[in-house]
């Protein structure tokens, strides 16, 4: 291929070479040359080159950078050539040099400024270069001579010729990627050449396949899960400009050359003080890789924004990144996220696991041998979490990929030098450390750049430029651009002419000096002149600049401070040399500074006799008053906009908005006040004043309309922290403790403040602080309390039971150990003492069962420990990993425990050894401490943090000194089982242990004697025990079921046992306050109970304490019988709900799990769980006969004279209801256990369920006919039922399906009956046989028309757990059922036809509750919300409140928990009208706009 030519003339010679490099002047690129060349085409190319810089260094004095640009590239060019060797990198620097020639012979005399600085950057690196490699090589001498070189000359070689090649590109092209060829063009400021010069390569080697189709990538669900952070990237203009063209030349080839070498280390860390250009450096590095396809991603930190100092957020964010660009690396990236269940939520995975999964595992697989990619962080240290900065280092520098490397920049940071001290596979280059001559060349083009654009200055100097007092800015400048950058803002500033500051600017100082004179100056200048009046407003700007919790905007700067917008921009004028003012007319746009600098200067002591000082408490106080001035002018009620009680504050017909300056006041007020202190009384009466008063209510408003309402909880409880008044702290924490309560209903919906929110805490906060307002038209709750101790249950759904429990040192949340080895899922989950979900807390996963969990006492950090003999700390805020998991025991790991400190943490492990960590590390401390000789079950520390108490399988205690981790003494002897659980008296003089030999003992601290004990109650194993706050009390739990205070002087019981747990309870935990304990159970519940001593545990009420199993009416429908896992079985009035007569207690205390009346309702039978059969006078409770043993299950015939029963036996057995003897043998054909049995409504035949999964019929006229089992089922049949007419049969099943069966053919009537989640352990017909009544595990009870198989209704919801049984009233169309969560419940069957409105019609004159609304015309949700037919929010239920809330159709609740009834007489503020809530309603209003359902 030839270039164009003028007629017949031969081509040039330049022309010649540019057709070998692909260089062509008018057709614009050419195809690339082949990859190899010949020697003389390669010598021709050569001498081309050298001839026309031989030619611009005699001729070049009238640009000396020109002429010392072509001198040193001959130079090195020459050295190069010689030395014979990288061929390819040579060629490469020839195909610039030939652009660079053809640039350099055609230079006009009078070189444009941009282009000036370019070539005088370039000169600067060529002459370094140059210089070494004259050190290096010796071109003269001969070719043998130079075979010889080291290895280590040939790499400086090497290095250097790639370093000039990067420097010319960086300096003069610009590049463009295209089907994988790259393209250099000169850049825009050259413009004297006439022709588009481009040289052209071939970009196979780099990465490849970006323009595949990516928007599936960017739709995919998976990736977002890496979150959403925004503006990370380099191109955000919010992080500033890059390098001035021409500058940092040196610095930035060096980089590039790292970033293309395959053998370079993977990790290159660039650092330096504040104002050294770090961040200019990083986007300018950033913008060249990618030019060239080399970016991977780049996330640049930042103090300004929350989500840009999350450390835990970088990778993520990166990964991202990088799916976008190369659909490769996200389609493998989308891979792993799916198929790892360790990825379900990446932003809280460790950050060992960040990088492995999310970035080292993808790029394993996709990226090829060449491909490179570099990833930049930029401002590491501006992130908040100093220890995870050093995990992230930890986890980038240990791990290599072949393809990925990491550019790091930041402050020397402590942390950060020691993360890099420790690794030697790292490159480091510090700013500072470059010399001196070659910062103050790349800042006098700094500096020439941005004067040149001064009108006024460049016009006086034009003919002079640059002038020398850019020298001397430099001068003073030093090492710091951002001195550099301060003082052009000062001299450019709008209050003062710029040519007078510019001429003047002639000190001489360095460094931190230097800066610190310069904003002297700077704020000399700007008070200088000013009235008192104008001084003390540019102060009162200062202060707020400084102490603002984030930047505020012109108007927020006038309101809050009382002034005209114009008068603010009028006192930051004379301070735009170091702060930001948006442009006249933006008044939104944010006030900020141009480096942290500037405030560390304005609030420091050393001028404190000045002026503009700004003491920052004081700074604090001024701007909480702004604050408060804002909110009593602007709070009132409504002022959150909402329209509607009804919709969600997203789903407002108008969106919900405050003004910005109120929107601040309300979010920062409290930081103000606190960074204030409480020295000041005043201050103190002020905040308390505010939190008594109805202004504090629509503060809350305004939280909830600006989606900050977690902000009202977390500044009430740092107050309640910081005061030193006693009402104060009480009053700011009682009422955190309620904004925490009821976050979900405040923040969901504004207008729920008020008629959810307020109504039920009111009538549960009897002891709390707070005065609520006056409210007439919303719902009353009235709550009845607990006859026992419980106070809440927490049901832990799909997880199996709660391992571990532990209290937050505030008392104000509880981490609790879950699992579910079905689902493979292991977590510590946070619930607030209200027994939610902390929102803010995500689940801690964990590999494996967690068998410990501690806080630290500083309450930052949470420690668990699990079956993996590994211990891993968790941030207490985030849920985040705050370390790497701490390895060493080579067992099960069963206990952890934090030092009083916070700093080390003590673990014991089924290997026997006890091992002390340093917290913040993660590193062990010392040695193992050896000793027992069985598994470590239980460590304590000692509250002075001396010494460590341990439990263990070998049935003793030791004591342990936790400065040496010798025995102190020890063993302690006398329990003759594990010792499961120790711990310290808050004295420290006892020592608490639990034993699986079922007792309770106290030790003596100091000696290890027997002090208190043995306690003895309990009837199995002893899990956990603790002491209260006070001391006086210790607390046990135990497989018996059961909770035992006893009293920790005398080792007597101190109350009754907390009964309610309905399977073995190990884990127990007083609150730090010591008001409320909390258990732990395998039963799938947390359940927290009333501590208080000054109370009964029981006032003898008649509910059951556990499982409700059966449930029966009387034939006549005016009683109840139920029988329960707390070994009783009661009769109660049907009407009333009052118990008939004293319980009747089960042999044994066995569990009755079965009950029938007999016909004529006289008598009633009962079967227990051990098997015994008995029969009770029905109006007495009397026995009536001898007990007939053997099983379990029973139902009467339909004449009275017969009982049948089934067992574990697998047999069906009749009995003789008078006499109780056998008749005739057993029916055999089950094969295993038979779970039911119910007789034909004519007594001819017995239907039976079993465990086999079948049901079977029982003929029993005396033909004996034996039938084939019926099939279908695919799970146990819990229970079976004839209809009326006795023409089918219901069955209901572990495989959550109803089936209906043809009772003469036994055949399946119509498709299985489903809806129901879980399996269904009770079905009933109703009395006419129209309907079935089924409950279920699920917690529903359900109806079904019997004849096609439809649900009637909606699922009863109402009780909170499994409900077990359930019975149809034979007269007036109610329904009984009976539950795991200890109640029996009475439902009023709903009609076909239900109405909207209750049975009695609304006036003020009769009361009107919720569940007088029959059945189905609302639901209450899982979320808490009741809701009608059109998804109106109506009310907020608290979980507390859920499983005894009377609710629709619901009648009646029998048993020992907590009930709530919600009145709605006065309830007419709702919808629309939800402002008219404080106004009492009259009596047409009442009845004229009943509550909407």
């Amino acid at each position: 291929m030839s270039a164009p030519t003028a007629g017949p003339s031969k081509p040039r010679k330049r022309d010649k070479v540019k057709q070998f490099f692909g260089i062509d002047r008018s057709k614009g690129p050419i195809p690339p040359p082949p990859a190899t060349t010949t020697k003389e085409t390669r010598s021709r190319s050569f001498e081309g080159v050298k001839t026309v810089l031989e030619t611009v260094v005699s001729v070049g004095d009238a640009f000396p950078p020109l002429k010392s640009t072509a001198a040193g590239m001959l130079v090195i060019l020459k050295a190069v050539e010689a030395y014979g060797e990288n061929r390819e990198e040579f060629r490469k620097l020839l195909d610039r040099l030939e652009v660079l020639s053809e640039i350099m012979t055609s230079c006009p005399a009078n070189v444009p400024q941009g282009v000036g600085d370019r070539f005088s950057g370039l000169a600067r690196i060529v002459e370094e270069k140059k210089d070494i490699l004259e050190r290096r090589l010796d071109p003269n001498r001969s070719s043998l001579e130079r075979v010889i070189l080291s290895p280590q000359d040939k790499e400086e070689v090497l290095k250097i010729t790639q370093e000039i090649r990067f420097a010319i590109e960086i300096a003069l092209f610009k590049s463009t990627f295209q089907n994988e060829v790259r393209t250099l063009q000169v850049v825009d400021g050259v413009g004297w050449l006439k022709d588009k010069i481009t040289v052209i390569e071939d970009a196979s080697g780099a990465i490849r396949g970006v323009e595949r189709d990516i928007k599936f990538l960017r739709r995919s669900e998976l990736l977002k899960k890496l979150g959403d952070v925004e503006g990370a990237e380099y191109s955000n203009p919010e992080r500033g400009t890059g390098c001035t063209p021409g500058s940092r030349l040196a610095l930035l080839a060096m980089l590039l050359v790292w970033a293309t070498d395959p053998t370079s280390p993977h990790v290159f860390w660039l650092s330096g003080p504040a104002g050294t250009g770090k961040t200019a450096v990083s986007k300018t590095l950033c913008a060249e890789l990618d030019e060239r396809r080399l970016l991977g991603g780049s996330f640049f930190c930042t103090l300004k924004e929350r989500d840009l100092q999350d450390v835990y957020l970088i990778i993520p964010t990166l990964a991202r990144i990088l799916a976008e660009t190369r659909p490769d690396f996200g389609s493998a990236l989308q891979d792993i996220l799916e198929s790892d269940h360790k990825c379900r939520t990446p932003t809280k995975m460790t950050l060992d696991s960040q990088y492995t999964k999310l970035i080292h595992e993808p790029a394993e697989k996709v990226f090829q041998s060449g491909d490179l990619l570099v990833i930049c962080i930029d401002a590491l240290d501006e992130c908040k979490n100093t220890d995870a900065i050093a995990q992230l280092l930890t986890v980038l520098l240990r791990t290599t990929t072949r393809s990925v490397k990491f550019m790091l920049t930041s402050r020397p940071e402590i942390a950060l030098r020691e993360s890099f001290e420790s690794s030697t596979i790292h490159r480091q280059l510090r700013l500072y450390d470059i010399e001196d001559h070659i910062v103050r060349a790349d800042v006098i083009l700094f500096l020439t750049e941005r004067f040149r654009n001064v009108r006024a200055i460049y016009q006086h100097y034009e003919g002079t430029w640059p002038p020398p007092e850019i020298e001397q800015i430099a001068d003073f400048s030093g090492k710091l651009f951002i001195v550099a950058f301060t003082a052009f803002k000062y001299i450019t500033a709008p209050n003062g002419v710029s040519i007078e500051r510019f001429k003047e600017f002639n000190r001489q100082s360095d460094g931190i000096e230097a800066i610190d004179s310069l904003y002297s100056d700077i704020m000399d200048k700007a008070f200088k002149g000013l009235k008192p009046r104008e001084q003390e407003l540019v102060h009162s700007c200062l202060s707020l600049l400084v102490s603002a919790q984030h930047p505020l905007s012109p108007h927020d700067y006038g309101r809050l401070l009382g002034k005209d917008i114009h008068l603010i921009r009028e006192a930051f004028k004379a301070l735009h040399a170091v702060v930001q003012v948006p442009e006249e007319g933006v008044d939104d746009g944010s006030i900020s500074i141009y480096h942290a600098s500037f405030v560390d200067y304005v609030i420091s002591h050393a001028p404190r006799e000045q002026k503009w000082a700004v003491e920052k408490s004081v700074a604090h106080a001024a701007t909480g008053d702004a604050c408060f001035r804002i909110m009593d002018l602007m709070l009132c009620f409504g002022i959150s906009g909402a329209q509607t009680s009804y919709l969600s504050n997203n789903d407002q017909p108008t969106p919900l908005n405050l003004s910005s300056e109120l929107a601040y006041a309300c979010t920062s007020w409290g930081e103000h006040v606190v960074y204030a202190g409480f020295e000041s009384e005043a201050r103190q009466q002020k905040v308390e004043a505010f939190l008594n008063g109805e202004a504090v209510w629509y503060w809350l408003e305004a939280l909830s309309a600006i989606k900050a309402v977690n902000y009202g909880y977390s500044i009430l409880w740092k107050i309640s922290k910081a005061a030193t008044s006693t009402e104060l702290q009480t009053l700011s924490n009682d009422l955190g403790d309620f904004v925490h309560t009821f976050e979900a209903p405040i923040s969901h919906s504004t207008p729920h403040l008020y008629l959810s929110a307020t109504p039920f805490s009111s009538a549960l906060s009897r002891e709390a602080q707070i005065s609520f307002p006056t409210l007439e038209s919303v719902p009353i709750v009235h709550h009845r309390p607990s006859a026992g101790r419980e106070i809440l249950s927490i049901n832990l759904g799909s997880y199996m039971g709660c391992s571990c429990l532990v209290f937050s040192p505030d008392g104000k949340y509880i981490a609790a150990a879950v699992g579910s080895q079905k689902l493979g899922t292991y977590s510590v989950i946070v619930y607030t003492r209200g027994g939610h979900h902390a929102p803010e807390i995500p689940a801690m996963m964990h590999p494996h069962r967690v068998r410990s969990v501690a806080y630290s006492p500083n309450g930052r950090c949470i420690a668990s420990a699990s079956t993996d003999g590994a211990i891993r700390i968790w941030d207490a805020q985030t849920g985040m990993p705050a370390s790497e998991p701490l390895q060493g025991h080579t067992d099960t790991v069963w206990a952890v425990a934090y030092s009083p400190d916070s700093t080390y943490i003590a673990s014991g492990s089924a290997d026997k050894t006890i091992r002390l960590w340093d917290a913040q590390t993660g590193l062990p401390v010392l040695q193992p401490s050896t000793g027992h000789t069985g598994t470590v079950c239980a460590v304590a520390y000692s509250p002075d943090g001396k010494y460590i108490v341990s439990g263990s399988a070998d049935d003793t205690l030791r004591v342990w000194d936790a400065q040496t981790g010798r025995a102190v003494f020890g063993p302690i002897t006398g329990h003759t089982d594990i010792v499961r659980s120790v711990a310290y008296s808050p004295d420290g003089n006892h020592i608490v242990s639990g034993s699986y030999d079922r007792t309770v003992r106290i030790w003596d601290a100091h000696t290890g004697q027997a002090a208190v004990g043995p306690m003895r109650g309990h009837t199995d194993k002893v899990r956990s025990v603790a002491f209260s706050p006070d001391g006086r009390f210790v607390v046990s739990c135990s497989d018996d079921k059961t909770v035992q205070i006893w009293d920790a002087r005398t080792g007597e019981a101190a109350s009754e046992r907390f009964d309610g747990h309905t399977a073995a309870v190990v884990s127990v935990v007083y609150s730090p306050d010591g008001k409320c304990i909390a258990t732990g159970a395998l039963d799938n519940t947390i359940r927290f109970w009333d501590a208080r001593m000054d109370r009964p545990a029981s006032d003898l009420a008649p509910g059951h304490s556990a499982a409700i199993w059966a449930v029966a009416y009387s034939p006549d429908g005016k009683f109840l019988a139920s029988g329960s896992g707390d070994g009783t079985v009661r009769v109660w009035d049907a009407q009333t709900g009052d118990l008939s007569f004293p319980p009747i207690r089960m042999d044994n205390n066995m569990p009755a799990i079965s009950i029938a009346y007999s016909p004529d309702g006289e008598y009633f039978v009962s079967g227990s769980e051990d098997g015994t059969v008995r029969l009770w006078h029905a109006r007495t409770g009397k026995p009536a006969s001898d007990a007939m043993s053997g099983h379990r299950c029973v139902a009467f015939s339909p004449d009275g004279s017969t009982i049948a029963s089934a067992s574990g036996d697998k047999t069906v057995r009749l009995w003789d209801a008078r006499t109780g003897e056998p008749r005739d043998e057993p029916l055999t054909g089950h094969t295993n256990m038979v779970n039911a049995v119910a007789w034909s409504p004519d007594g001819k035949h017995l239907v039976s369920g079993a465990n086999d999964n079948t049901v079977r019929v029982w003929d029993l006229t005396g033909a004996q006919r034996v039938f084939e089992p019926m099939t279908g089922h695919t799970d146990t049949v819990w229970s079976v039922a004839y209809s009326p007419d006795g023409r089918h049969i219901a069955s209901g099943s572990g495989d959550k399906t109803i089936r209906i069966w043809d009772a003469g053919t036994r055949q399946p009537v119509g498709k299985p009956i489903t809806g129901h989640t879980e399996a269904v352990r009770s079905v009933v017909y109703s009395p006419n046989g129209s309907c079935i009544a089924s409950g279920s595990t699920d917690r529903t009870i359900r109806l079904w028309d019997a004849q096609t198989g439809v649900p009637l209704f909606s699922p009863i919801i109402g009780h909170g757990a499994p409900v077990i049984s359930v019975a149809s009233s034979p007269t007036d169309g109610r329904i009984a059922s009976g539950s795991m969560d200890i109640t029996l419940r009475i439902w009023k069957l709903p009609q076909e036809n239900p109405t909207q409105m209750p049975r009695t019609p609304p006036t003020l004159d009769v009361p009107v509750y919720l569940h007088d609304y029959p059945h189905g015309v609302y639901t209450v949700g899982s979320d808490g919300w009741i809701r009608n037919s059109a998804g109106h929010l109506l009310l907020w239920v608290p979980l507390s409140h859920r499983t005894g809330l009377y609710c629709g159709g619901l009648e009646r609740i029998i048993g020992n928990i907590a009930t709530t009834k919600v009145e709605l007489t006065k309830a007419i503020a709702h919808g629309e009208n939800w402002l008219m809530c404080r106004d009492p309603p009259s009596h047409d209003e009442a009845h004229n706009r009943p509550w909407p359902v």
